[in-house]
């Protein structure tokens, strides 16, 4: 794998914390060299330094807030500005919200839909001629196990992520033969701050559950071998092949009790 990242430069958005910054760490191990993106300055120069101390590679920080319809433009313009050449790019920020959407913050589910589906469709768009033209890199996409079904109580959450692992697969067969490759990556349950920050107190079943550290390691060499969509973890795996062959009524059906009880539904409309 270290042939595939040595000396090349990697993007890496929402790398403050949780896979974000643990897909940092694992690409720094194989010798790329990073360029991180979140809001937060003060996480991100603490990571870069580590990152750079202990791996021996060169890391540079641009602050964008991508949840803003100027934020793709904010750190592309960083970037340009660094002088270097993305060769792998990780659309890794994200977020997402739960309970009843006609109680839902609108300005929050439409930043949500800024952050989860434009800023890396734009991101994707302007850095992605110049890997072809190389004939080398790539794109890791995360969405979600979530993509795969209508999700009540998250429903623009899992929407986005749908979209995600369209877009990707889509392209991922649009780019065959140019030596780029693009994978959707579609972790369960993960430890991070990502369940409390949507308002969830229990991620899922334990069983599912895997450390950020086991799903990058298999989610790079899933994309070592070329694979378009990525789930990690036996239980997601089966999870998610029952769900693309049962009934859409049926698997939305099993969303809805699954949000009940872990509490995101509203007691009105529960039943």
């Amino acid at each position: 794998m270290r042939t595939l990242f040595e000396n090349r430069w990697a993007l890496v958005t929402g790398a403050s914390s949780g896979l974000g910054a643990e897909l940092a760490r694992r690409l720094a191990e194989h010798g790329a060299h990073l360029v991180l993106t979140a809001r937060s300055r003060e996480r991100l120069d603490d990571l870069a330094t580590d990152l750079a101390r202990v791996n021996g590679i060169q890391t540079r920080v641009v602050c964008a807030d991508l949840a803003r319809p100027d934020g793709t433009d904010t750190l592309l313009s960083g970037v340009r500005e660094l002088g270097v050449a993305i060769a792998h790019l990780v659309n890794n920020a994200g977020f997402g919200s739960a309970g009843n959407f006609v109680e839902l913050d609108p300005a929050r589910e439409s930043a949500m839909v800024e952050l989860n589906v434009a800023a890396i469709v734009r991101l994707t768009r302007a850095l992605l001629p110049a890997m072809v033209a190389a004939r080398e890199g790539g794109v890791i996409n995360v969405a979600s196990t979530v993509a795969f079904q209508p999700v009540p109580y998250m429903a623009t959450y899992a929407a986005t992520k749908a979209f995600v692992v369209s877009f990707t697969t889509a392209l991922a067969t649009e780019l065959e033969g140019t030596g780029v490759r693009a994978m959707a990556l579609c972790p369960g349950p993960v430890h991070t701050g990502f369940q409390a920050a949507a308002g969830i107190a229990r991620p899922g079943l334990p069983i599912a559950v895997l450390s950020a550290q086991r799903t990058v390691s298999a989610a790079l060499d899933a994309y070592l071998r070329g694979e378009r969509l990525f789930v990690p973890g036996l239980v997601n795996t089966l999870q998610v092949r029952a769900t693309r062959l049962l009934p859409t009524a049926l698997t939305t059906w099993a969303a809805k009790r699954t949000m009940q009880r872990l509490g995101r539904a509203p007691k009105r409309l529960r039943g």
